[in-house]
């Protein structure tokens, strides 16, 4: 592994829907394209954070095309974890309308104590959601969790751990916090992916700080999924069984 690691979809990006992001859709996939990305999803955040879109935002995709300058769309979610249940701030029936679903805790969407215990057990309860594929930034230390059972228990319900390039940057302690998770995850071998969390459209596909990380702690390239894009389509395609070409294209019910 090298310090150019480069990733072929970016599966975490914001774009101007979530008013604290500064691009739209085509700004980000012709950023995508320009580094020879194959796969970008848009993930903007779920209701309860207080800049998001409203729920229209994710019932309309049908109207966006499923490529863009070149690079495949996958239309999606960042939603909240709201408690210490594992609820999210989508129902089973908006989360329906998203075809990738990355569930993250934010300081501004709870209001229970964020203690190790109960922050390991909206873990835990997310990992019964067969909607969420993938468990967003989880190295920050305004969220401690009891890592390895709770690792392990990711990888036993499918759900891939988010290497997040934005909160290596700017979120205090995830940087450390980072060197001990995916160390576990080297261990048990569990899956990941690699994102840019972008919020701007000149951050798109670029991880250097995590692929540092990585190279620094040895970490298997056949375990990070979104080396290849085709592997996060299959999996899209396998989990919700649709296809990509027929997706959107149906009459609305």
């Amino acid at each position: 592994m090298t310090d150019t690691l480069q990733i072929r979809a970016d599966v975490h990006t914001h774009t101007v829907a979530s008013t604290h992001g500064y691009s739209t859709i085509q700004e980000n996939a012709a950023a995508a394209q320009s580094l020879g990305l194959k796969l970008l999803a848009v993930t903007d955040h779920g209701p309860a954070m207080p800049d998001a879109p409203h729920v229209w935002h994710f019932h309309n995709y049908k109207v966006l095309p499923r490529e863009i300058d070149g690079v495949k769309m996958l239309y999606g979610v960042e939603a909240n974890i709201i408690d210490e249940n594992g609820t999210l701030d989508m129902d089973t029936h908006e989360l329906s309308f998203c075809e990738w679903v990355i569930a993250s805790y934010h300081t501004q969407c709870v209001q229970f104590d964020r203690s190790p215990a109960l922050v390991s057990q909206g873990y835990r309860k997310i990992c019964e959601n067969p909607l969420v594929d993938v468990i967003g930034h989880p190295t920050t230390a305004m969220f401690p969790f009891d890592y390895e059972p709770v690792l392990k228990l990711f990888k036993e319900t499918g759900k891939l751990v988010e290497i997040n390039e934005s909160s290596l940057a700017w979120k205090s302690g995830a940087l450390e916090n980072a060197k001990t998770v995916y160390t576990i995850c080297k261990k048990y071998e569990i899956p990941i992916v690699l994102n840019t969390d972008s919020h701007y459209a000149g951050l798109i596909g670029k991880t250097p700080l995590a692929a540092q990380l990585l190279q620094e702690i040895s970490f298997p390239s056949r375990l990070i999924v979104n080396l290849d894009a085709d592997a996060i389509m299959d999996m899209v395609q396998r989990k919700r069984q649709i296809s990509f070409v027929k997706l959107f294209h149906q009459e609305s019910s």
